[in-house]
């Protein structure tokens, strides 16, 4: 009949090996699946990319799908793998360039929360490095502006400039509360101001010298007027 202890310790190992064996699998399941996702997530990257560019050049109404997967250097069913038309495509262009802005926004805040005049001068200096850096995207949110009667777009651009107004409007008041700017100040104003300068400061900036285009010098006109 053989020694109990020999077969137990056989069926062990013969378990053993096959468990090791659906882990090994498992893992190259869930590394093959995560390679994917990363090269679906970078494609989609450059679509969007590639995406704000033409829209920049071509308007949203002749900046077409076939020619935005051409430029992608895929095809258009490819395209809408990722996404659903070209208003979803338009948007989360937009969303793309508000998140990452607002990524550098939120850095800022966590090392300035109790200093609001240091947030506030912090985010004009962000917003105009990015603009130097990044000039389709800054772009973009100019031609955003000229669709805001637009019905397809004209409530993601009112939300957006609502929730800008009023995410400065709230740091102003603190400021305004403790002192650091004058109590006649008119926050709801100033804040409006502050976020118009998303789009005139793409438009200044080739008419301004490139050691005056500083967001020191953007934060003077509004330290100015703040009264601080």
């Amino acid at each position: 009949m053989g020694d109990p202890w020999n077969k137990f310790r056989d069926h062990c190992r013969t378990q053993s090996i096959k468990e090791k064996t659906v882990v090994q699998s498992s893992i190259k399941i869930v590394e093959k699946t995560r390679r994917k996702y990363l090269e679906y997530e970078q494609r989609e990257k450059e679509i969007l990319a590639c995406s704000i560019r033409l829209f920049n050049e071509k308007g949203y109404k002749d900046a077409t799908t076939a020619a935005i997967a051409r430029e992608s250097g895929i095809s258009e069913p490819i395209l809408y793998k990722h996404f659903e038309n070209k208003k979803e495509l338009f948007l989360c262009c937009f969303h793309a360039i508000a998140d990452e802005l607002m990524a550098r926004y939120k850095a800022i805040f966590k090392n300035c929360r109790d200093d609001e005049l240091g947030y506030i001068k912090g985010v004009v200096r962000a917003y105009v490095d990015f603009v130097v850096k990044n000039p389709d995207k800054s772009m973009f949110l100019v031609h955003l502006m000229s669709y805001k009667s637009d019905p397809d777009f004209a409530d993601t651009f009112t939300q957006f400039m609502e929730d800008s107004i009023g995410a400065i409007e709230r740091v102003l008041n603190r400021a305004k509360a403790k002192g650091k700017i004058k109590e006649s100040a008119d926050t709801r104003f100033l804040a409006a101001m502050f976020v118009s300068q998303y789009f005139t400061v793409v438009a200044m900036q080739d008419f301004i010298e490139p050691g005056c285009f500083t967001g020191d010098t953007h934060f003077d006109i509004m330290e100015s007027l703040m009264g601080s």
